[in-house]
């Protein structure tokens, strides 16, 4: 006996051990029942090891958050954008903001087919020049090959967020956000659009001024000397920039008690939760915490917070070359 509990002898400790397991709970709890009835030495890390290899508890197991990552600042207006579509009172939308001045536009599309969307991303361009790099999520619209041979045609970076995470294109789908609500207090959408364009940010620079260097007239009464044509502070609006997004990432982390999730390895096998299936991993994905992972029906990516290891390898080493383009 040690104290109250059963000293289990070692041929008897992987049955007790399934039974300490009944019910799927988890690495504390069957802690908890084990402190309640046997012992044996190593007795917690060999729970804490039955726990991480039950492909069942993995399958159910909710999934931390991992911390904010701030997208960076780009050096200049118009050299990244973001772009999304969204539905309204039954009608289609494309959004396209610019990362460095937040700015905004939105354009009525009549479908959303690939060509259609498109055809508005060029009437876009010809206002404000082609964005160096385009962000935008795996829809069937960006996945395309005609937008593909878009980008190659414009000379623009595309970068598709993984499959089934759209929060990897924060940016866009927070602006799309911005604009049903403006649009849900105003039914006149273009001066909710010019009002939005023409208002400070918490940094104290509106839209307007860091895209175009300049204020827009608006109907609230303004000088002449307002509206002359004024780039504003660059080096104060960085500092302001990167104090603001440092400080949202300390709420989010508090707010959420995220933390980083372990990378994962070549040949790892993981539980992909949203195909729920399993897979092995290739490497690393080009998008941020992203991997490429082989499953039985071919290559996808996903993000690290939908693949969850199940505690076996396969045969590490293997090189497998997955085709170009993950399409689910």
């Amino acid at each position: 006996m040690k104290g109250e509990r059963l000293v289990i002898p070692p041929p008897l400790r992987g049955n007790v051990l399934q039974r300490l397991h009944e019910g799927h709970q988890g690495i504390s709890k069957c802690r908890a029942r084990a402190k309640e009835s046997v012992w044996w030495p190593g007795i917690s890390a060999q729970i804490g090891q039955i726990v991480d290899k039950c492909e069942t508890c993995q399958k159910y197991r909710l999934q931390n958050r991992e911390p904010l990552l701030p997208t960076p600042l780009p050096d200049r207006p118009w050299q990244k954008v973001g772009m999304d579509l969204f539905e309204w009172s039954k009608k289609q939308y494309l959004l396209v903001i610019d990362f460095f001045s937040r700015s905004v536009e939105v354009a009525q599309l009549k479908y959303t087919s690939a060509e259609v969307t498109i055809r508005a991303v060029k009437e876009v361009f010809a206002r404000h020049g082609t964005a160096e790099t385009v962000v935008s999520d795996n829809g069937p619209q960006f996945s395309s090959e005609q937008f593909k041979e878009f980008a190659k045609e414009y000379q623009f970076r595309h970068i598709t967020s993984s499959p089934r995470y759209p929060q990897a294109n924060g940016e866009a789908e927070r602006a799309v956000r911005t604009i049903k609500v403006l649009w849900k207090k105003d039914s006149d959408f273009n001066r909710a659009l010019l009002v939005y364009r023409a208002t400070p940010l918490e940094h104290g620079f509106s839209p307007a001024q860091l895209l175009m260097g300049r204020n827009l007239r608006t109907s609230l009464p303004q000088s002449s000397a307002k509206l002359e044509p004024k780039w504003p502070d660059l080096q104060a609006f960085r500092k302001k920039d990167e104090e603001g997004r440092r400080e949202q990432a300390k709420y989010y982390d508090r707010r959420h008690r995220t933390r980083p999730l372990p990378k994962l390895t070549t040949g790892q096998k993981v539980w992909i939760t949203t195909e729920r299936t399993t897979g092995a991993v290739v490497r690393p994905a080009s998008t941020p915490r992203s991997y490429v992972v082989e499953t039985e029906r071919g290559f996808l990516r996903r993000n690290r917070i939908h693949l969850r290891p199940t505690g076996s390898v396969t045969r590490s080493g293997r090189v497998v070359r997955p085709p170009d383009r993950l399409g689910w």
